[in-house]
């Protein structure tokens, strides 16, 4: 009891230190699209920045490597969560293949995929392209909207990226959380608060805008 209190007067003592010391988030673009067919919101966004030199080099010798992207959909001028998304990727270089192995989970789905080059890995693991962000049931339609999020390379708790994958992967309409969901909290209070434990992180927040509309019917038909 009493290594409790202890523990507990510390976090209280120290949190005015740490807010004063906290990073600003970095401003990021990304490019919001609404589905009018299908009523759903996607997320795109680039963070090569973070996968730099000593990280490539760790992947160019074989080392395991996870990128972690983690973000909130918000109302402009509102500090309120509407939805939330993630998308983990692990790469893992296989010897005898000698390629890299590239596993990515993303809300409802799991995605497997082999490349021989750096740059295949950046463009599968340093992006996020159509990334399941919300619905219409989440999201009010005709407003600007804004992301903030954070990214970590090589989290060192295995624990977290469980609770993640089992976040993601969890049945639901969309794949994605909201207020009320019974693991939300868990969402926003472990994986967008909690920066330091991974090799490198990065909290960022985007400028509130609209998003840009488009047809997956029109799409399907102009591919099919």
């Amino acid at each position: 009891m009493a290594l409790v209190l202890s523990i507990a007067v510390l976090c209280a003592t120290s949190r005015p230190a740490r807010a004063q010391t906290a990073t600003p988030p970095v401003l990021r673009t990304a490019l919001l699209e609404w589905d009018v067919d299908r009523r759903l919101l996607y997320l795109d966004m680039a963070f090569r920045d973070l996968v730099d030199a000593g990280i490539q080099s760790k992947l160019s010798r074989g080392f395991p490597t996870t990128i972690v992207f983690t973000a909130t959909v918000q109302r402009e001028g509102s500090s309120e969560v509407l939805s939330t998304t993630t998308q983990t990727c692990r790469i893992t270089w296989h010897v005898w293949e000698e390629a890299y192995h590239i596993e990515i989970v993303r809300p409802g789905a799991t995605r497997v995929s082999w490349t021989t080059t750096i740059e295949g890995v950046l463009k599968r693991c340093a992006e996020t392209r159509r990334l399941l962000a919300g619905d219409a049931t989440q999201i009010p339609t005709g407003v600007p909207l804004y992301v903030r999020g954070s990214i970590q390379v090589n989290p060192v708790s295995p624990q977290v990226l469980s609770k993640l994958r089992r976040w993601v992967m969890r049945p639901s309409s969309t794949g994605t959380a909201v207020p009320g969901d019974a693991l939300f909290s868990t969402f926003t209070g472990l994986f967008m608060q909690r920066i330091g434990d991974a090799e490198r992180d990065q909290k960022f927040v985007t400028r509130p805008a609209e998003p840009v509309k488009f047809s997956s019917k029109a799409e399907d038909k102009k591919n099919g």
